[in-house]
């Protein structure tokens, strides 16, 4: 069994840094527990920042490691290709999300809909290197058999092939067409009666682990499908928050901020995002359109807060069996809240939906519901951003981060280094001791190379940061495009989101994207168009013909 944990001493933490980093033999190697929640916003979690309560991702925020300037891709499965990866989503075949391709992408490199042959997972190379893989929650790299998580790296695997679905045991789909498809290890399969997604998969996760026959550490990827729409709980989580957002969302937003400059997570300088003209001022609201809205946020809130109780079960087995302070800890969003609610669907869907739902006020939540957060709630789950899921503004592509565990030297740490989703991939193989193919073959085909970096030297606090500022980093999905580099940042969204052309924010001074400097400084837009242009050459990046449905 491995030796160090959470309460070793700064020069202990320091001695297993430099052994991972060099490779160290099995018995040094930690244990890896990767844990996503799907389209949670910056600013939900306790640790940063949110009313919701989180005691268990705050404690491991406190025995560990906040990024607050960590990225992802503004939407599930482009995030989850890359974070699998370590290669840029275009590279790994979700150029864009299958849901959503057009007919000039389809059958393009790096536009398969799925997770590709060009890269090799993370999963695959640390089971390569003796550990144990296993997976329980969302997928959404593909559906094909040779797609499937057991055929891409994962021992043992139970999951949700699909975007998401109902949270229940009835396998109702979100929207039509949709139907949601389960497998385990490979075989498809259905839900047990008393299925709720969190509880099931988290108990999923602690059954593998639990299964082993030795002592080799392992790498458990926990995907939890909450808090994505459709906004579910079991009934006697239902009514937690009941009440508490009576005040509004505009209320909430500077309620965050105020807790958030508190905490360190935002400069004392930061102002919140601008609204958005579609959204109305929570004053212009009757009384019942009040509590409809109220209740989506009291949904989201108990999902959030049910999802941390499930993962802190899986903490507290972890130290039952001896292994927690043996365990790297990393914890995420995929993207940022989501705006979708049933009126911003496409026409069809949205008509599908109101006539195979029960939308009830006194049903939301429970079976037969389909509700989501909507874009009111969403800009406040992403406090102080600007937007969120879809967007490649700040509130749909910077997401919280806490890392814990052996390794993290920056213990109680908040840092806004510049950090990406693709590093994660590269950071695990670093600690594990194993090694990315590249440029040789990876079981007789050819791979591309990791986009991301290692940032165990950074958790260790041997290094200031992962990228230095002269590194430009570019996004694209549904034609939509961003490129950041140092504390520059220009995006380019289409009417009535953006001007239908780039806009140029300095996020140091800015982080809320509130002015747009494009016309002031046009020397430093050309040059990050310039790099956008580059990345989208060198990645392979096609245009598509159609833009983007919020529904999706």
């Amino acid at each position: 069994m491995k030796v160090f944990g959470r309460a070793a001493t700064g020069a202990l933490v320091s001695i297993v840094s430099a052994l991972l980093a060099c490779g160290a033999d099995a018995a040094s190697r930690p244990n890896i527990l990767l844990v996503v929640a799907d389209d949670m916003g910056y600013s939900d979690v306790g640790a940063f920042g949110g009313e919701i309560r989180t005691p268990n991702i705050d404690a491991l925020a406190e025995s560990g490691f906040r990024a607050t300037s960590f990225y992802v891709s503004p939407s599930c499965a482009p995030t989850r290709a890359m974070l699998m990866s370590g290669a840029d989503n275009h590279v790994a075949g979700l150029g864009n999300q299958k849901e959503a391709l057009t007919e000039n992408q389809k059958g393009k490199p790096g536009y398969e809909g799925h997770i590709n042959d060009r890269v090799v997972t993370v999963a695959s190379l640390l089971r390569d290197a003796g550990y144990h893989t296993y997976m329980a929650g969302k997928w959404h790299l593909g559906d094909e058999i040779e797609q499937d998580p057991h055929n891409r790296g994962f021992e043992k695997a139970f999951t949700l092939l699909q975007g998401g679905a109902s949270h229940f045991a009835d396998e109702w789909m979100m929207y039509a067409n949709y139907t949601p498809i389960y497998r385990e290890n490979g075989q498809r399969v259905h839900l047990p009666e008393g299925f709720f997604s969190s509880e099931f998969y988290t108990d999923k996760l602690i059954e593998y682990i639990d299964g082993a026959k030795d002592e080799e550490p392992f790498f458990a990827y926990l995907a939890f499908t909450a808090p994505h729409d459709p906004l579910h709980l079991p009934d006697d989580w239902l009514d937690k928050y009941e009440g508490r957002y009576g005040a509004g969302y505009e209320a909430l937003r500077k309620e965050r901020l105020k807790r958030m400059k508190e905490l360190g997570i935002v400069a004392a300088k930061t102002e919140l995002s601008h609204s958005l003209p579609m959204i109305p001022r929570w004053d212009s609201l009757d009384a019942e359109q009040k509590r409809v809205m109220a209740r989506r946020m009291e949904l989201h809130a108990g999902m959030v807060e049910n999802l941390d109780h499930h993962l802190g079960r899986l903490l507290a087995h972890l130290k039952q069996k001896g292994v927690y302070d043996d365990t790297l800890i990393i914890f995420l969003s995929d993207n940022g809240a989501s705006p979708a609610e049933v009126h911003n669907y496409p026409d069809t869907t949205a008509a599908w939906v109101e006539r195979n739902s029960d939308n009830r006020l006194e049903n939301l939540g429970r079976r037969g519901s389909r509700t989501g957060l909507g874009m009111a709630w969403a800009l406040s789950s992403g406090t102080p951003l600007r937007f969120f899921k879809g967007f490649h503004a700040e509130g749909g592509i910077r997401v919280p981060l806490v890392v814990s565990g052996p390794g993290v030297a920056r213990i109680g740490q908040i840092d806004a280094a510049f950090t990406h989703v693709m590093d994660i991939a590269p950071t695990l193989l670093d600690v594990a001791g194993a090694s990315h193919p590249y440029p040789d073959k990876y079981k007789g085909r050819q791979v591309q190379p990791l986009g991301g970096k290692s940032m165990v030297s950074f958790l260790a606090g041997k290094t200031d940061g992962v990228r230095d500022d002269s590194e430009a980093v570019s996004w694209e999905s549904v034609g939509w495009r961003a490129v950041r580099k140092g504390p520059w940042k220009a995006t380019w969204f289409a009417s009535p989101f953006g001007p239908d052309d780039w806009q140029l924010f300095n996020l140091d001074d800015d982080l809320s994207e509130r002015n747009d400097l494009a016309h002031e400084n046009k020397a430093k837009l050309d040059e990050l168009i310039l790099a956008w242009e580059d990345y989208a050459e060198e990645a392979g990046v096609v245009l598509p013909t159609s833009g983007l449905q919020l529904g999706d």
